[in-house]
């Protein structure tokens, strides 16, 4: 009898204990930090046709981003610019799956010290061909703790959480429109360039062509360790700031690039100007847009002399 009873005993009181380990860890204030989703949100970036972002700092302006057969668009009040593709795609591609790294908080505790105040925060309107709108909030961008990279602090319209998520898509939605436009002047693989035709405003002009693997200047043999030196840096070469309000209309180029390639590429032209303000380069990989050209640096690193590429 005496045993029944203790054994009654032990298993009431391990079954208190048990009902009071379920609602410590039910109303633990960090179980809900422990059951947060893994998935903050997915996105087909192949089906959105445009976005638009609306920094903080430009509001209520909207950055709109359209999808074109001929890539992606950037306007501002009515205005349209060829955008960055490779910055588009850096930016779509981290919402494709978007993995929570951190639970950061709660709307109510966390959004001044985060940036997802109204005022502060960063906003994202993805239009799909087959799905509603997606909008997503941005606050503060942070480095990764203890590892290389960056974290974006998110929210989703209508709910609590604020989640830390991995990439830059806190800090590209906060950039201004000239940050979206390609500053490029020539792009492409050093090894597929054949021909470089250089022509100056003095009547001077010359040819650096490859022929087989030897490198000419004209009818001179060059020098192929200066010209693989100058066709490194070539391929990556842009501005830093637009010209857009000066007027080159009716001008005729101080300088004249044209890049041709061996694998049926469009050659690149890009061409100095001097406007009113400073020199101006354009580049046909971007049409109609003009940008500001470095007279003491970028000119002498693009523009070299027929002497420079012989031995």
């Amino acid at each position: 009898m005496w045993s029944n009873l203790s054994t009654r005993a032990l298993l009431i009181a391990a079954g208190v204990l048990l009902l009071l380990f379920v609602i410590s860890d039910l109303w633990s204030p960090r179980a809900k930090d422990r059951s947060f989703r893994d998935v903050v949100m997915t996105l087909d970036t192949a089906a959105v046709t445009g976005f638009s972002l609306f920094p903080s700092a430009m509001r209520p302006a909207e950055l709109r981003f359209d999808r074109s057969p001929d890539g992606w668009t950037v306007s501002l009040d009515g205005r349209a610019h060829r955008a960055d593709d490779e910055r588009v795609r850096e930016f779509l591609g981290g919402h494709a799956h978007m993995r929570s790294k951190r639970l950061t908080g709660f709307m109510d505790l966390v959004k001044e010290r985060y940036d997802l105040t109204d005022s502060l925060r960063e906003t994202a309107v993805f239009r799909s061909v087959d799905g509603p709108e997606r909008t997503v909030h941005y606050g503060r961008n942070t480095f990764a703790p203890g590892q290389v990279g960056m974290w974006s602090t998110v929210n989703l319209p209508g709910e609590d959480e604020v989640f830390s998520v991995e990439g830059t898509m806190s800090m590209l939605a906060e950039q201004p429109l000239a940050e979206w436009r390609p500053k490029w002047l020539v792009r492409g693989d050093p090894a597929r360039i054949q021909r470089l035709r250089f022509s100056y405003s003095m009547d001077t002009a010359f040819v650096v062509e490859r022929m087989g693997s030897t490198w000419m200047v004209d009818a001179d043999t060059a020098d192929q360790s200066k010209v693989d030196g100058y066709l490194a840096p070539l391929v990556r070469a842009r501005t830093q700031a637009f010209a857009d309000t000066v007027n080159i209309a009716g001008l005729t180029p101080d300088y004249s690039l044209e890049v041709s390639f061996d694998d049926g590429r469009a050659p690149i032209t890009v061409s100095i100007y001097t406007g009113w303000s400073g020199l101006v380069a354009t580049t046909s990989l971007d049409p109609g847009s003009k940008m500001r050209f470095d007279p003491s640096r970028e000119l002498t690193r693009m523009f070299k002399t027929r002497g420079f590429f012989l031995p």
